[in-house]
């Protein structure tokens, strides 16, 4: 998709865009209405000058005749001339009604009104003193007068049709433009709809590729179609996403190599802790115990730590490389308990398990490691004692682990961070070994890479720990 260079222009574009619809209906409803009050002031002015000749026609073809009988009955020149002038009147008031539009089609009308008046004014100008005003004279003004009625009542006809036009060129101008309207605000809402896409298409692909840096998911390159610097901060995004992917490979490697080189002397040290322990070197009194005894818990205690980091290690490099096989579950959870046997007699826990016949295809190393982590964790930080539940149930599609403690549980401020790598919440005060922060972040992990879910739920007391998996994965 064609995107401007700017962000900037973008938006020009779009309200351009968006407004220019309403502006073409507002011009064009002004232009509609401009013509509709052009036609009516025509209408009108038409109207007014028509009836207002009209009405000049029959006042001055009445006197006329009334000058015309004055005339012939007393001969003075004075009805003469006000015969002339009335004849000048009626007709100025022909030609003024000739001359309008809306009488058009009267004019051959107007035009025979006008020489049959012309040939009584000379037939009654050309006459004596002693002019007779007889029976043919007065049917001339009768026929006169009748035609004139004719025109009056035409011009009234006309005057009615052009008012019915105007009506009916209104309501079609008002469906017009209603239909206008229905056509261009919807198209406006389309163009406005189009323009927040395209804005915000590029913004929400730039919130994905935050998000999944800040998730630590680097393998996809980061690329933003949109205005040029929206482009360019794509970009920078993606030589971000470059860097960070190198730093996090060079963490991991040095994580992987300190790791290593840290196992080969503390395995001497442990070998040597424990061979003073045992008395290989002579008899050690209570004081040089108790140093030994010290020696080998911390000993032990970094072997933890370092073990976590290479698990963490291990499973950021191999999260996506499952190694499928069919698994019992019993038989796997058997072996993890026998695995923590000693501690948890000599914690004296009561353990309660319901655990199926389960059998399952997945990666039994991570789950595994899963299942371990959370009876470690359930082993350390339940109380003498106290309890530990574990149960085991599948359905269909499903494969449902849930481990329950009887310890203080994990309080809200902690279970924020529960799940995130180093993070340690409250430990023990009687163990030996403090945790590395690293147990259940791999086992979230490794839980997220078999595709299931591993939450931690409210409980009445202690910790409760479900896992939740498919019960066949395919690659």
């Amino acid at each position: 998709m064609f995107y401007p260079k700017s962000f900037l222009k973008l938006l020009l574009i779009g309200f351009t865009c968006s407004i220019a619809p309403l502006l073409v209906a507002f011009v064009s409803a002004n232009m509609y209405f401009g013509k509709l009050s052009k036609q009516s002031l025509s209408n009108l002015s038409q109207a007014v000058a028509t009836t207002r000749s009209s009405r000049v026609l029959m006042e001055e073809l009445t006197l006329m005749e009334r000058s015309a009988r004055q005339y012939s009955v007393l001969h003075d020149k004075l009805f003469l001339s006000n015969y002339q002038h009335a004849h000048t009147g009626f007709t100025s008031a022909l030609q003024a009604l000739s001359q309008q539009t809306i009488t058009q089609v009267q004019r051959p009308q107007l035009q025979h009104l006008l020489t049959q008046e012309k040939r009584l004014f000379d037939a009654i100008n050309q006459a004596d003193a002693n002019m007779i005003f007889d029976q043919n004279m007065a049917d001339f003004f009768s026929d006169l007068t009748s035609k004139t009625t004719d025109v009056i009542n035409k011009n009234n006809q006309l005057i009615d049709y052009s008012s019915a036009l105007y009506k009916a060129n209104v309501a079609k101008t008002q469906q017009w433009l209603l239909w206008q309207t229905l056509t261009l605000i919807p198209l406006a809402i389309m163009i406005a709809g189009l323009i927040t896409w395209m804005i915000a298409r590029p913004i929400r692909r730039m919130d994905a590729a935050i998000d999944q840096l800040g998730k630590g998911n680097y393998a996809h390159e980061i690329s933003i179609n949109g205005p040029g610097d929206l482009q360019q901060l794509g970009q920078r995004l993606n030589w971000l996403r470059i860097e960070l992917k190198d730093l996090q490979q060079q963490k991991q490697r040095f994580l992987q190599q300190a790791s290593h080189e840290l196992k080969t002397p503390l395995t001497a040290i442990r070998e040597a802790s424990e061979l003073l322990h045992d008395g290989v070197g002579g008899q050690l009194n209570a004081q040089q115990s108790e140093i030994i005894h010290i020696l080998h818990s911390n000993s032990l205690r970094l072997q933890n730590m370092i073990e976590n980091l290479l698990d963490y290690t291990k499973l950021q490099f191999s999260a996506a490389e499952l190694k499928l096989s069919l698994i019992s579950l019993k038989d796997e959870i058997a072996k993890i308990m026998q695995a923590h046997a000693l501690s948890i007699s000599q914690k004296k826990i009561t353990l309660h398990q319901a655990v199926n016949h389960i059998s399952l295809t997945s990666d039994k190393e991570k789950l595994c490691a899963i299942i371990d982590n959370l009876i470690s964790n359930a082993v350390k930080f339940t109380p003498d004692n106290g309890e530990i539940t574990i149960r085991a149930t599948s359905s269909k599609s499903s494969v449902t682990i849930a481990v329950q403690d009887s310890g203080p549980g994990v309080s809200e401020q902690h279970q924020a961070g529960l799940f995130e790598p180093f993070y340690r919440g409250n430990q023990p005060e009687k163990h030996l070994v403090s945790g590395s922060g690293l147990g259940l972040f791999i086992a979230k992990e490794a839980a997220i890479a078999l595709k299931g879910e591993l939450i931690l739920t409210s409980s009445e007391r202690g910790a409760h720990f479900v896992l939740q998996i498919p019960i066949n994965i395919t690659h």
